[in-house]
């Protein structure tokens, strides 16, 4: 197959790049995460105090 071999082989091969802030990615998904429940926070407050 002529189109198989423009592809990159074996993806388990190439070491994941490290995101662009925070140092790691469970770091950034933690960050994620507090962002999130802080966002539901201020919102839930918000909707309490002007209802």
């Amino acid at each position: 197959m002529l189109h198989s071999s423009l592809m990159p082989q074996g993806r388990a091969e190439m070491p994941d790049e490290p995101p662009p802030f925070l140092g790691s990615w469970p770091r950034v998904y933690t960050a994620v995460l507090v962002y999130l429940a802080a966002l539901i926070v201020l919102f839930y407050a918000f909707t309490r105090f002007f209802s």
